[in-house]
């Protein structure tokens, strides 16, 4: 009669088997893959391997045994299998092992995170600034940034010019001689904002009033309605209105507006229907982000601002932060423009930001690996009106988890400590948020008045919680609590 434990020992090997023969499917896939990659494209098969199916009940059984349930070793999956099927009498020699253990996995990583980041303390989160005209005004303030912490300066190329950018990175130079500190530059493609614009006769108005239930367009023009009761307001990218299907929903202004797609009138005007207002005054303003969560939308992310602005940023920036990335042929197409600038190109960082980059994620990093270097950064903003603020800290999760199998350091950016930055004084809230922050590689802030004040705080929790955890692998430095207790009673 078979125990418990020999059934764990057929479900590990029958699951070690799966990872092997997924990569094996994939072999000349590999190909193409940068040689430094391979450990972390075969690594990231073996793990979405394991999480393609429900391993709850298996983990239970792991852990009642008193062996490892396989949480926690994301970045060495499949060593982790073998390992625990060593403990359970499976006869495996050394050879026999995948080469990516715990110890490899932390060399890759680490390794990565120095190269993008200038990260000089291991395994602690490097910390990336936003600076403009407004803030970085003299070489002595970046100075005092990067001996606070600052390893990254971003520089967004939405806004300001050549001329101010230059003065920034002049300035940035000047800072690190010094500082005697090293800086990464990091520059935000502008990518395609898709925003309210008002159109005919409310073209000079700031708002107009809006209601729950009412019936309002998207579209170029008031040819197909009347103009003196319905509302038609203008994406600025006007393409993506042919991508657009009923039933669909549609968020505007960070989702205080939210309504779902009620009918199409040819190619270029879509009727919504306001379904729910969050705000007190209930207006819809210009210049407001309009989201389509569940729109397979398939428009260039590379505009014709970001192709005029590239050459600037190849010359200059070690990092190109690639705005609304969506599939693998965008990366592609960002590497064949970036290559007819220079030889030398910058590291790309994915920015995911919509729900169809959640998930393409795992094909969108088989198409990173062509590189030796890049990065992903989990940009909440965006990605919160798309997913859905309730399922935001789910899907952050999901990408960290899926990064680490693939050994690819991830910024946590948007918000954090935000109104600590605004007003010199930090909320619990983003206390925890910050403290979460942890688990990425890097931590990007905004600018604001109290960068310095950010930066200290930012300091403080990443040293605290450095000591308890690695990643999301808690660990047992002397709990005072504890040893407290134990010495009194």
């Amino acid at each position: 009669m078979e125990t418990d434990l020999d059934l764990l020992r057929i479900e590990l090997s029958t699951l070690e088997k799966e990872m092997v023969e997924e990569v094996e499917r994939r072999r000349v896939c590999s190909e193409n893959i940068d040689s430094r990659q391979y450990n972390s494209w075969k690594n990231l098969i073996h793990y979405l391997t394991l999480r393609r199916a429900d391993r709850r009940d298996l983990q239970l059984r792991l852990h009642n045994a008193g062996l490892s349930a396989l949480s926690n070793s994301e970045s060495h999956i499949r060593h982790q299998v073998q390992a625990v099927q060593k403990r359970l009498g499976v006869s495996l020699e050394e050879k026999d092992f995948a080469t990516c253990n715990y110890q490899v996995s932390r060399e890759i990583l680490s390794e990565n995170v120095t190269h993008l980041f200038a990260s000089e303390v291991p395994h602690q989160p490097s910390i990336m600034v936003t600076l403009d005209s407004s803030v970085a005004n003299s070489a002595t303030f970046i100075s005092d940034l990067l001996k606070a912490g600052m390893t990254v300066a971003r520089i967004n190329l939405a806004h300001e010019s050549e001329k101010e950018w230059k003065q920034i990175l002049q300035l940035i130079r000047e800072a690190e001689s010094i500082s005697k500190k090293s800086c990464r530059i990091y520059m935000d493609l502008a990518g395609p904002k898709i925003r309210t614009k008002f159109i005919g006769k409310q073209r000079k108005l700031d708002q107009v009033p809006i209601k729950e239930g009412q019936l309002i367009y998207l579209g170029s023009s008031y040819e197909e309605v009347d103009e003196k009761k319905d509302l038609v307001i203008s994406p600025t990218e006007l393409e993506v209105l042919k991508f657009l299907k009923t039933g669909e929903r549609v968020f505007i202004d960070d989702g205080k507006i939210q309504g779902v797609i009620e009918k199409i009138i040819g190619e270029e005007l879509v009727g919504v229907r306001i379904l729910k207002i969050i705000k007190k005054k209930p207006n819809l303003k210009p210049e407001k982000g309009i989201n389509f969560p569940d729109s397979k939308i398939k428009i260039n992310p590379l505009t014709e601002y970001d192709l005029k602005v590239l050459p600037f940023a190849v010359t200059h920036a070690d990092l190109i932060g690639y705005s609304f990335v969506n599939r693998p042929r965008d990366i592609a197409n960002l590497m064949q423009e970036m290559k007819k600038h220079g030889e030398k190109i910058p590291s790309v960082i994915l920015k995911i930001e919509t729900s169809l980059a959640v998930r393409n994620l795992p094909a969108m990093l088989f198409e990173g690996m062509k590189s030796p270097f890049f990065g992903v950064m989990i940009a909440r903003g965006d990605l919160a009106v798309e997913v859905g603020f309730e399922r935001l800290s789910e899907v952050q999760d999901e990408i960290l988890w899926i990064c680490e199998a693939a050994h690819v350091p991830v910024i946590w950016a948007t918000q954090v400590m935000e109104t600590l930055h605004k007003s010199g004084l930090a909320t619990r809230a983003e206390i925890t948020d910050a403290s979460q922050a942890t688990m990425a590689e890097c931590i990007m802030i905004n600018k604001g008045p109290h960068t310095l004040e950010v930066l200290d705080s930012l300091e403080n929790i990443i040293q605290r919680m450095g000591t308890h955890r690695d990643k999301k692998r808690y660990t047992f430095r002397e709990l005072k609590i504890a040893s407290r207790f134990l010495a009194r009673y």
